[in-house]
């Protein structure tokens, strides 16, 4: 047989193999990995939608919490799982966009070990103040700030999470300089910004509702270009003139790389079937939750964009973990 013919039929035998997998799979229970503790806001939408998602896969998923140093352990987990499939990620904004530019060893790469699936969920994030601060506008914070460098502060989670950094990209984006103040949770800032002592946070919607209706913080902005359908008198960045301050809480599922592309595609379209679901979709809703189901794709060019818009900023910015 000549080498031509066999490299055709070996092809031919490779697309037939893929083929076949995507066919029969699953065929057994899927592991989601979740790279942080359980009762988190990203452990409980996941397992939410985890409910719907089965019945399309047809397949059980269980769900392995394994937190640990901003999600990255529980990422190179999957990064160097079997790419068969039947363990992927269920991650965030902190391992697969922020993580990779504020550890220097890491046992991944973003772009090299995994497959991308589906962008799950997006929740923009919302700019609050302390209803002691004497501003009730964007315009009036930044003005404010400005007349005040280095006076006013910020509540985060920790150094180089989310809120961190959506913070810093607001005071990049408004030129103004303000002081971070990192917290174990915030619900250990939120009484600190009641007295006043703290002014500023950024946060999603659903976690700071209860502290907006007992008086003790005020939503001035939402990043992005939609209004939240809980405080439509709340203006946009876009609407602001700030279209760079543009964050929002995200969650994707990836897979090893080198999944064949049959089972990426089963992943993705069980998994948009899934959101698809009435009740689910007036679930998130109530806590201002956008389900998306995107195409591999258009995840791919979404990581791209994130880890390039927040390595800028951790570089400009000069964050560090010690």
């Amino acid at each position: 047989m000549k080498p031509a013919t066999m490299i055709g039929l070996g092809a031919a035998l490779l697309l037939t193999v893929h083929a076949a997998s995507g066919q029969s799979y699953p065929n057994r229970t899927i592991r989601m990995v979740i790279p942080y503790t359980p009762g988190g806001a990203i452990d409980t939408v996941a397992r939410r939608i985890v409910h719907e998602w089965v019945g399309k896969l047809g397949q059980q998923i269980v769900v392995d919490n394994r937190g640990g140093a901003g999600g990255t352990i529980g990422t190179e987990l999957v990064a160097k799982a079997p790419p068969n499939g039947y363990t992927i990620l269920y991650g965030n904004i902190g391992p697969l966009a922020v993580g990779p530019h504020l550890y220097e060893k890491l046992g991944y790469d973003v772009f090299k070990d995994f497959a991308p699936v589906t962008l799950a969920t997006s929740a923009p994030f919302m700019l609050f103040v302390s209803t002691k601060l004497p501003v009730n506008s964007v315009k009036e914070l930044i003005a404010y700030a400005k007349e005040r460098p280095g006076k006013l502060n910020y509540a985060s989670s920790g150094m180089g999470s989310g809120l961190h950094l959506t913070s810093e990209l607001f005071a990049r984006v408004a030129s103004i300089n303000i002081v971070h103040i990192p917290f174990k949770g915030i619900g250990v800032a939120v009484p600190e910004m009641a007295a006043g002592r703290v002014h500023i946070l950024t946060y999603p919607f659903s976690g700071a509702e209860p502290h907006v209706k007992a008086g003790l913080i005020k939503p001035l902005m939402i990043a992005g270009t939609r209004r939240s359908p809980h405080y439509p008198e709340v203006p946009t960045s876009v609407e602001q003139g700030m279209p760079s301050f543009d964050s929002a809480a995200w969650h994707a599922i990836v897979a090893p790389a080198r999944t064949p592309r049959p089972v990426v595609l089963k992943l993705q379209q069980t998994f948009k079937a899934a959101v698809a679901a009435p009740e689910l979709q007036k679930m998130m809703a109530a806590i201002d939750v956008e389900l998306v189901g995107s195409s591999p794709e258009e995840l791919a060019k979404f990581l791209r964009a994130e880890n390039d818009k927040w390595r800028t900023i951790i570089r400009s910015a000069g964050i560090k973990l010690e």
